[in-house]
């Protein structure tokens, strides 16, 4: 199971305000972490701070439909679960649902134990997942082996990159939007690409030789402009 400090993290993309803050306090007694937004333009914001896990997500949205979330969340977060709850209950709106990504379709109302059972089930695959991840300690900066093993401290700069590729869609950035996120938060006024070609080197130096041959691939160049993780890792907020 995962631990107390890392719970699974749902946002509920719902623009009824009522609605959303009764599931979000239904979810958060049953031990989950979860977040409210009621756009795309919210969960966006979201998606800058954390790594969400799990969507509950409406159709009828302002903006961006749920339709249009949940294609654009699966091509660049494809391991998230989506469970789309809706009013909309024509079999062309659950046809379409799973066609855009959703993993499972609710109706509204639904029966608070039946999402529960439905968020559980997705859980259990993220769970799964996590327990092969490696875990970034966010704030003390730590990195921490999928058995616990193998610790290991990591500079200001080197924890800022991995934390920002992991939550980056398909976990891929370019070179200038990473020197621009380490300048953002560093005490110096300009951060190089050389500078980042630095980082880079002394994490495969700390993480490369306790990894297996066939999982030596951490942080690869991508598309000739930018990085991408490769990495299993999981985001802990201690």
């Amino acid at each position: 199971m995962i631990p107390p400090s890392n719970p699974i993290k749902i946002a509920i993309i719902e623009d009824d305000a009522i609605l959303r803050e009764e599931l979000s306090q239904f979810l958060q007694t049953h031990q989950f972490k979860v977040y409210e937004a009621n756009n795309s333009l919210g969960l966006n914001d979201l998606f800058l701070i954390t790594a969400l896990d799990i969507l509950i997500l409406d159709l009828n949205l302002p903006g961006q439909s749920g339709f249009e979330i949940a294609q654009s969340i699966r091509k660049t977060h494809p391991q998230i679960g989506i469970v789309v709850l809706t009013a909309r209950t024509a079999l062309t709106d659950r046809i379409k649902s799973y066609e855009y990504g959703a993993d499972i379709y609710l109706p509204k109302p639904t029966p608070p134990q039946e999402l529960l059972a439905a968020i559980n089930s997705i859980a259990r695959r993220i769970i799964k997942s996590k327990t092969n991840s490696w875990n970034l300690y966010a704030k003390s900066g730590r990195l921490v082996s999928p058995d616990g093993a193998h610790k290991i401290t990591l500079l200001p700069s080197e924890m800022l990159l991995l934390k920002a590729l992991s939550q980056a869609p398909n976990q891929y950035l370019d070179s200038d939007s990473i020197c621009e996120i380490l300048l953002c938060k560093s005490e110096t006024d300009i951060v190089s690409k050389r500078a980042l070609e630095n980082v880079l080197s002394r994490l495969r130096k700390k993480i490369q030789p306790l990894l297996e041959d066939s999982e030596r691939r951490i942080i690869h160049s991508a598309w000739g402009s930018g990085y991408q993780l490769y990495l299993p890792l999981s985001i802990i907020d201690d």
